[in-house]
């Protein structure tokens, strides 16, 4: 059942993320921003230290980086589906 008071979220896009920063431009203007991001895993090595995107969100673009780890050995940035729309 829908209640009238809540908002329904709109996806306007999604992007498979393979681990290098990216951006796309969208015009996201028509409500308010939002983003998910599922992982294909959590960690590929066993010390835990993966670098995770940190996504940025505004209404004319999506923009994501990776993160540094506090070492370079065994670097496996987390991979995934990046989704985002309006609501």
């Amino acid at each position: 059942m829908l209640d009238a008071t809540q908002r329904i979220g709109r996806i306007k896009g999604s992007q498979q993320l393979g681990g290098i920063s990216g951006s796309i431009s969208m015009d996201l203007s028509d409500g308010t921003p939002f983003w998910s991001f599922q992982p294909d895993f959590l960690f590929r090595h066993i010390s835990g230290i993966s670098p995770v995107p940190v996504v940025t969100i505004s209404a004319s673009a999506v923009t994501w980086t990776y993160s540094s780890p506090p070492k370079s050995n065994y670097i496996y940035p987390i991979t995934g589906w990046l989704f985002w729309g309006v609501y």
